[in-house]
């Protein structure tokens, strides 16, 4: 029986949180679906996630999506709703927030923190690994940049709403009725905070709309009292694949260091993660055969983006007259036919996926195949298998901004059979 419903902008945060539940057992159904009549719900299911994709709409845009799930869900009863955000707050914060309390008229209780991978918030500042949120990388984002650092402000420069920031020391007389409707933002530095927040919120039963990262999701099973058999079953193959579509500054570390231990890069030009028709003339039928050829002699591929000459994506975007919202969706799209071409011509290598757009380009091209979330192999490292064609493939997904340098490495060294590492 369904008893919650999450809310994600993109494909990834759908996934990695999504995660949180299946680990625990708890049975979870994902749609990427706009519309929630075309969605047919298991019996079994006890937790929706509805990826709405609107991390790169306008503020309007995303309002407006999230409003018209938030009606449906009022209207079949749902009894929690939980809006799930960026752990670096990027994408539409504020106005997918407004949505859900506008449509309820009531308080959505928001937890943003993500301890466990340094991501805090104190006195209403979000801090990633103690360096506030705007003089991080997030800043400097090529599509969503996060400009501050105080929640308070990201929020209202997107809408009109009331936003209370609690900090550690406030009791729950003193929080609970300080805004009729709007936004509470609380501080959190450790799970025992974020718990502590969570217990007080049951007790006082205010639990029907919250909102968080991953890591808040983490604890919602047990607070909910969601639970089910545990099932964790996937296999090493012979080789890793890394799409990788991200051009987050943390993805090019990550990408690096994979490369200084043993991976062998391909780095695509502009043409080719640029240009959608590239793949259908004969170049580019010749770069995907020796691609194949790559993948055959080495079992750590990596396939990039990045620039490798300064401001080469961007002259050719300019020349072709491409926004930057068209670079975004040709990189994941050229990504996407790059991976389906593979696994046609029968790569049975396990295939990581960086950034939601990157994931998502793979499923618009494969034309939305069913893809059901597994484990997490790290922190924030979700391993799916995703069906078809008859065939079953190991996909694993991350958002661009999450893990350690160390992460193609150790996720390799995890799912590959010995005998091909030697």
């Amino acid at each position: 029986m369904l008893k919650l419903l999450m809310i994600t902008d993109d494909f990834t945060g759908a996934l990695d949180t999504g995660i949180q539940f299946t680990k625990q057992g708890v049975k979870i159904q994902i749609a990427v679906e706009q519309n929630p009549e075309n969605i047919s719900v298991s019996e079994n299911t006890q937790v929706l996630v509805i990826d709405l994709e609107t991390r790169p709409l306008t503020g309007q845009q995303a309002y407006e999506a999230v409003k018209n799930i938030m009606l449906w869900a009022k209207k079949q009863n749902i009894e929690y709703i939980y809006k799930k955000t960026d752990s670096a707050l990027r994408g539409n914060v504020g106005t997918e927030l407004k949505a859900v309390a506008d449509v309820y008229n009531q308080c959505v209780y928001f937890i943003p923190a993500f301890p466990k991978i340094g991501r805090v918030t104190r006195n209403g500042k979000h801090y990633i690994d103690n360096v506030p949120l705007s003089e991080t990388a997030f800043a400097k984002d090529p599509f969503e940049p996060v400009k501050h650092s105080h929640i308070k402000d990201i929020i209202t420069k997107e809408c009109n709403i009331d936003v209370c920031c609690v900090e550690n020391q406030i009791q729950p007389v003193q929080y609970l009725n300080t805004i009729e409707k709007g936004i509470v933002v609380f501080d959190a530095e450790t799970e025992q905070d974020m718990k502590k927040r969570l217990l007080e919120l049951k007790q006082h039963n205010q639990l029907k709309l919250l909102a968080g990262c991953a890591g808040l999701a983490e604890f919602l099973p047990d607070i909910l009292s969601l639970k089910g058999n545990i099932e964790t079953v996937y296999q090493k193959k012979k080789g890793l694949y890394v799409a990788c579509g991200s051009l987050n500054p943390i993805t090019k570390n990550q990408m690096e260091y994979a490369c200084s231990n043993g991976f062998k890069r391909i780095n695509l030009s502009a043409k080719q993660k640029l240009s959608l028709e590239y793949y259908d003339t004969n170049e580019g039928q010749e770069f995907l055969k020796q691609l194949q050829n790559v993948c055959e002699c080495h079992n750590c591929v990596i396939v990039d983006t990045f620039d490798t000459e300064q401001n080469q994506t961007q002259y050719f975007a300019e020349q072709r007259g491409m926004s930057r919202e068209d670079v975004r969706f040709a990189i994941a799209k050229c990504h996407g036919n790059i991976v389906k071409y593979l696994i046609t011509k029968g790569m049975d290598y396990t295939i990581f996926m960086t950034g939601g757009d990157t994931l998502m380009g793979l499923m618009k091209v494969l034309d939305n195949p069913e893809l059901t979330p597994v484990c997490e192999i790290s922190q924030g490292v979700v391993l799916s298998i995703l069906k078809w064609n008859e065939q079953k493939l190991q996909i694993i997904s991350k958002s661009g901004g999450f893990g350690n340098a160390d992460v193609f490495v150790e996720t390799a060294k995890k799912l590959i059979h010995v005998e091909s590492l030697a």
